[in-house]
C-alpha cells in the first residue's frame, strides 16, 4: 500500500473520516464543473452488480486506463442523489472509461433505465447465489479492518442509507430476531434488484462461477484485451457466519434463468450485430 493510501486509511478510522471525504467531494466537484466536456459520451460498459459479486476481480482484469472499480465512490452518491440527470453524463465524461465495476449502481437501476443517456449504455450483471452472497456481505462488513472505519462509504451510504440495513448489528454469537431482520432485508433487496435489471435494454448476465470464462465476452463488448497481470479477487477466507437457504437459491436460479432467456429472445434481432449475450 502506498504511503498516501496508508495515510488515507488511517484518516478513515478517525472522527475526521467524513470531513476528509467532504474535501474529496469538493475537489472532484470543482473538476467536474470545469473539465472541458468530451464531444462524444463514452459508451462505457457498466457492471451494476451489488458489492461482493466479483466486481473487484472484473475491474482488475483490465488496465486502469480502461477499467476502474468504484471510482469517485463518495462523490458519486452525493452528486447522483442531488441530480441524477444532470450529473450522470458529467461523471461519465469525466471518467471516460470503457468498463466500470461499481456496486453502488445496484441502487440506481430505475434511474439508469429511464435517463436518456444511461438507457443507451451497455450493462453487465454478475449473478451470485443469494446464500453465498449474504454470507459474504455479512462477514466482510464485520471484519476488524472494516469495523474500524469511522466512516465507510459503502457501509454508511449504501447499506444503511440505501438498503436500510445495519450490518454491524449482526450477532455472530446468537441466533436473534435482529439477525433475521437483516437477512430478510438483504434477500428482499437482492431479488428486487435482480428483477429490476430486466428494465435495462442492453444487459448481459454472467454467473459468478463462470466469471473467468466470461472475460472473452467482456473483451468483445468493450473492444479491449484483458491485462491479467494485476488481476485479483477480494476473498474472505475466514467466515464467522455461513448462511444456507436452498429454497431462495432455487428461486434465484429460476428467476435468473427466465431473465437470461427473456434477454435472448427480445434482443436477438435488435442487437444481432451490436451486443453479445451470455449463455
Amino acid at each position: 500500500m502506498k504511503t498516501f493510501d496508508k495515510f488515507k486509511f488511517f484518516l478513515l478510522k478517525t472522527p475526521l473520516a467524513k470531513f476528509f471525504r467532504g474535501i474529496e467531494f469538493a475537489i472532484v466537484s470543482i473538476k467536474l464543473s470545469h473539465k472541458r466536456p468530451l464531444r462524444l459520451i463514452p459508451n462505457t460498459l457498466i457492471c451494476i452488480s451489488p458489492y461482493k459479486t466479483g466486481t473487484t476481480f472484473l475491474s482488475s482484469t483490465f488496465g486502469s486506463e480502461v477499467s476502474k472499480h468504484e471510482p469517485l465512490h463518495y462523490t458519486t452518491y452525493k452528486i447522483l442523489d442531488k441530480d441524477f440527470n444532470k450529473y450522470f453524463p458529467k461523471r461519465l465524461r469525466y471518467l471516460n472509461l470503457k468498463f466500470e465495476c461499481s456496486g453502488y449502481w445496484s441502487a440506481y437501476v430505475d434511474e439508469l433505465a429511464t435517463n436518456e443517456i444511461a438507457k443507451k449504455l451497455n450493462y453487465l450483471c454478475v449473478l451470485r447465489p443469494p446464500s453465498s452472497w449474504i454470507t459474504s456481505v455479512i462477514n466482510y462488513w464485520n471484519r476488524p479492518n472494516m469495523s474500524a472505519l469511522n466512516f465507510c462509504v459503502s457501509y454508511d451510504l449504501f447499506w444503511k442509507d440505501k438498503i436500510g440495513v445495519d450490518l454491524r448489528q449482526f450477532d455472530f454469537e446468537n441466533d436473534t430476531e435482529k439477525n433475521e431482520i437483516i437477512i430478510n432485508k438483504l434477500i428482499k433487496f437482492y431479488f428486487d434488484f435482480t428483477k429490476k435489471t430486466s428494465s435495462l435494454n442492453n444487459i448481459t448476465y454472467i454467473r459468478l462461477e463462470e466469471i473467468d470464462k466470461s472475460i472473452p465476452l467482456i473483451e468483445k463488448i468493450i473492444n479491449e484485451k484483458a491485462d491479467k497481470k494485476d488481476q485479483w479477487k477480494r476473498e474472505n477466507i475466514k467466515k464467522a457466519f455461513i448462511y444456507r437457504n436452498e429454497f431462495i437459491d432455487q428461486e434465484y436460479t429460476l428467476l435468473t434463468n427466465k431473465l437470461i432467456k427473456k434477454r435472448k429472445y427480445t434482443t436477438k434481432a435488435e442487437l444481432k450485430n451490436h451486443f453479445v449475450l451470455a449463455s
